[in-house]
């Protein structure tokens, strides 16, 4: 995260470095990004870069970060749109991280992201989300979530457990975009795989 002379900056200087950062991080896959090519398009010195962040790696999981808050809104506003219907939230909820994800300006971005991330840095990631499961931040978010769903007809023993659901349904939803960009699947295909899977979720996969 930036130090906090980062935010000590004017509004154009930090917008300027962030979309530098964005620019470089959407053309190469981060083991290859320069500093050197950020810090002048963003017009600061090298010894400045290191006083807002720690390093190349701490400028991306920023960015990472910025994207996330970014689509809240729109996370959310599915659940609003679902009337109670988890798993119409979740459905929705992919749909409106599709089209982020594939039709928006951030689209090589996420596509470096999820082709060239190494099994290292992602599962850092894994184990950073799950030890910020006590996070304030991310508890909020959830439960924010969890507010807009009818509980009445789920067999969860409390709000614990299906706070726990909807943070591993989101695992899965961006285990399934992955595939997007891994796999080169169509919107089709997309929407076909998780579908499935919320069918199972939702039916079970016992014959009746």
């Amino acid at each position: 995260m930036p130090k906090k002379t980062f935010f000590n900056l004017s509004d154009e200087k930090r917008q300027r470095l962030m979309s530098a950062a964005y620019d470089e991080f959407s053309k190469m896959p981060l083991e290859e990004v320069s500093i050197n090519v950020i810090i002048q398009q963003s017009d600061i010195s090298r010894g400045s870069f290191y006083q807002y962040f720690e390093d190349k790696e701490d400028l991306y999981f920023y960015c990472l970060d910025l994207l996330k808050k970014d689509q809240n809104e729109g996370i959310s506003n599915c659940f609003v749109q679902a009337n109670g219907d988890v798993i119409e939230g979740l459905r929705l909820t992919f749909k409106f991280l599709y089209h982020y994800y594939v039709h928006s300006d951030y689209k090589q971005f996420y596509h470096h992201f999820f082709v060239n991330m190494s099994y290292r840095r992602s599962r850092n990631i894994f184990e950073k989300e799950t030890k910020d499961k006590q996070n304030k931040d991310l508890v909020c978010r959830y439960k924010h979530l969890v507010d807009h769903i009818d509980q009445s007809s789920l067999s969860f023993s409390g709000e614990e457990e299906l706070y726990e659901f909807v943070q591993y349904i989101f695992q899965m939803i961006h285990w399934t975009l992955s595939k997007v960009f891994l796999q080169s699947l169509s919107e089709e295909e997309a929407f076909k795989m998780i579908n499935n899977r919320l069918s199972w979720l939702e039916n079970g996969i016992r014959k009746k």
